[in-house]
């Protein structure tokens, strides 16, 4: 199965089957005691690997608790990840100072995007709170759905963790769900470059207000400079016609998912995060993209009737601006 990211997270997908994965309660230190029911969050459209990982931590991990999230870590940091990464010296055990200080962050960035998004009261089946999963292991940062997203341990030790991308999936979601429809249909009609590049464009925007450190695996620019970074690794893909057809329309980008991923990754996620912050300004905010993106299979069309212009218009002004002036060979998308 081709998973969502081959990196971010912006942030890209796997469709699997639709999975409810609740655990059995585990133990804790002094920063969490026993896990109930509602220490245990619920993932949809799982990837292969986080049943029997979510499962694990929950049996034998930590769960530490904050206001909007709760985070479940290895007992024990077993380095395993990290030498197999880096040749540097294993870094020793988190505390549990360590943990909280990793939640107390992510409880900051969650509160602020909910009300950067118009959803102080954001809930998933009643629960307010995101719960994020962090093994010890290597893979690529995600969130299949429901309220739990899967972080790499080293990641978020390391402040290189995408999770506030990831966690915009979950918030951003209202109705319809593209990661369980099947896979024709998902690869024809979902647009990724709206999920993907609002996702991205709105944890920039959250992570200024706050003042916390912006990570994006394939992103890893400052905002100021996202347009022309867009530019230049739109020029430098191997076919930018193609890959701006699908910035802008439906559909994923067939090259995401194969060998050829990391030729066309950083265009695609700079591109779509680029054109999502140029439609912001030019609509005065977010709200016609949030609308958009919550409403299922019409994103364009809700789109264009709030905005009252066309969106490719709009797209060909916008690669106009970054310096994008060649022919772009725009699909219309198919209603």
């Amino acid at each position: 199965m081709q998973n969502r990211f081959g990196t971010p997270c912006l942030g890209v997908l796997a469709i699997a089957f639709s999975l409810s994965m609740n655990g059995c309660a585990s133990s804790s230190s002094s920063n969490a005691s026993r896990a109930g029911p509602t220490r245990i969050g619920t993932s949809l459209n799982a990837w292969d690997d986080d049943k029997p990982r979510k499962a694990s931590l929950e049996r034998d991990g930590l769960a530490v608790e904050g206001r909007h999230v709760v985070a479940w870590f290895p007992r024990e940091f077993a380095t395993k990840a990290d030498s197999a990464r880096s040749s540097s010296t294993p870094k020793p055990p988190l505390t549990d100072a360590d943990r909280r200080a990793i939640v107390d962050r992510l409880d900051r960035g969650i509160a602020e995007a909910k009300r950067f998004i118009g959803k102080p009261d954001w809930s998933f089946r009643g629960d307010p709170r995101l719960y994020f999963y962090f093994p010890d292991a290597n893979f690529i940062s995600h969130a299949p759905g429901g309220n739990t997203a899967f972080i790499p341990l080293w990641r978020i030790r390391d402040d290189q963790a995408p999770w506030l991308h990831e966690a915009m999936h979950l918030l951003m979601k209202v109705d319809g769900d593209w990661l369980s429809q099947p896979d024709g249909v998902a690869e024809a009609r979902m647009p990724l470059w709206l999920h993907e590049g609002l996702a991205e464009a709105i944890s920039m925007e959250v992570d200024a207000r706050t003042g916390m450190k912006h990570y994006s695996p394939l992103i890893d620019v400052p905002a100021d400079q996202l347009d022309a970074f867009a530019a230049e690794h739109v020029r430098e893909c191997p076919d930018p016609q193609r890959l701006l057809t699908y910035v802008g329309g439906r559909g994923k980008l067939p090259e995401l998912f194969g060998e050829d991923r990391m030729k066309y990754a950083a265009a695609f996620y700079a591109a779509s995060t680029s054109l999502a912050r140029y439609l912001a300004r030019q609509d005065g905010g977010y709200q016609h993209l949030l609308a958009a993106i919550a409403s299922f299979d019409h994103e364009t069309e809700t789109y264009e009737r709030l905005s009252g212009q066309s969106l490719d218009v709009l797209k060909q002004h916008w690669a106009t601006e970054i310096g994008l002036n060649a022919a772009t060979s725009i699909v219309r998308p198919s209603k």
